[in-house]
């Protein structure tokens, strides 16, 4: 790190990330001093509550009621709240499975420092495998395809169509200004086969929504996915790329990468 570089401490990586959080094209964006909640009406897997903080721990209850009555009053009927090591109370996590919300997936904040990030080719396990290609989503079909790919890698059932709408407004209002779309298909032998996206804020680059067909793991798809989007981290001259990966799934892929793990973030979701 060059003297006077503020380096990439765990909180600063924490705030970085806080600050990243997304909100879906379409979905109001509401900041209290308890929490940031991105509503998406219609749609609880695409409503998100980040940074919850209710202290002291006396007030959870009341918090969590007046967030549930504000989705409700925005027409939405539940959501997933994010935890991590700075939420608060520090036992959210019982406090909300004991109030009827489930866990999701155990995943963990990774991060990789890109100072020294070789080209593509070079990278550990990086390039694409013969038959694969992938390349960033600049079209009305592959976007089209893009979203296909990511209810089906996820499971989640097809947003509301209102919602469907402001992403392709947002895919070409960017595309329009020329500026990258920040999501990528890959291909296997011509077959559409795995989803990533990516967009760099500054010195960093978030990584997000990665994941392959079932039909078409272990082939090198995702680490050609990963490749990629380092690629373009690189051309926009970020220093770090975050992202959260499932502990049993990405998050392995990812350590053989160079990434290291940060901390715990899990996601709860429940009615409201």
């Amino acid at each position: 790190m060059p003297p006077g570089v503020n380096p990439w401490t765990a909180a600063r990586i924490w705030d970085a990330f806080e600050r990243g959080a997304w909100v879906p094209p379409g979905a109001t964006r509401i900041e209290t001093g308890d929490y940031l909640l991105a509503l998406t009406p219609g749609s609880t897997p695409l409503t998100y509550v980040y940074a919850f903080r209710a202290e002291p721990p006396e007030r959870f209850d009341g918090v969590l009621a007046g967030l549930k009555a504000r989705v409700r009053e925005h027409g939405g009927t539940g959501g997933r709240i994010q935890v991590t090591p700075r939420t608060r109370p520090r036992d959210l996590a019982h406090r909300l499975v004991t109030r009827g919300f489930r866990p999701l997936d155990e995943s963990d904040l990774m991060v990789r420092e890109l100072e020294a990030v070789p080209a593509r080719s070079a990278e550990p396990g990086g390039g694409s495998a013969p038959g694969i290609e992938v390349r960033e989503v600049r079209t009305d079909d592959d976007y089209r395809t893009y979203l296909r790919l990511s209810d089906e890698v996820f499971g989640n059932p097809p947003p509301p169509s209102a919602v469907e709408d402001e992403f392709f407004a947002l895919f070409r209002r960017q595309r329009e200004a020329g500026q990258p779309s920040g999501r990528f298909l890959a291909w296997e032998a011509g077959v559409p086969a795995g989803i990533g996206g990516g967009h760099a804020n500054g010195p960093v680059l978030f990584l997000w929504g990665g994941g392959v067909l079932s039909s078409h793991r272990h082939r090198g798809i995702y680490r050609a996915l990963v490749a990629a989007r380092l690629d373009a981290a690189r051309s926009a001259g970020a220093e770090i790329a975050l992202t959260t990966a499932r502990r049993r799934s990405s998050g392995p892929i990812l350590e053989r990468l160079g990434f290291r793990r940060v901390g715990a973030v899990r996601l709860y979701e429940g009615s409201f």
